[in-house]
């Protein structure tokens, strides 16, 4: 992860079974790459916290993220602005 130019930061607690990316602001990294690099390195991806800018769906299921235009199905809640951003939680992928 940390070689991917986007990624800013990465920081991992074993203890939690957690991984947090922060990316540089612009990138066009989408959560599917993110999603896939995981895969390939052996691990499961689950839910993802997001902080995007974009626009969320008429009803609020959905997210469009501005740089990419990767459309995020499966939130868990509706998304919440937060300044120029909004930050919402997308479900893990599901099973075959």
């Amino acid at each position: 992860m940390k070689k991917l130019p986007s990624v800013a930061q990465v920081r991992v607690s074993l203890k939690d079974g957690l991984t947090i990316l922060d990316l540089k602001a612009g990138n066009t990294t989408k959560l599917a790459e993110l999603r896939q690099i995981i895969k390939n390195n052996g691990f499961v991806s689950k839910e993802a916290t997001v902080v995007a800018a974009g626009n969320p769906a008429a009803d609020q299921r959905a997210f469009v993220v501005s740089e990419t235009n990767e459309r995020l199905d499966g939130l868990a809640a509706p998304p919440e602005r937060t300044g120029n951003d909004w930050r919402f939680v997308v479900r893990g992928p599901l099973k075959p």
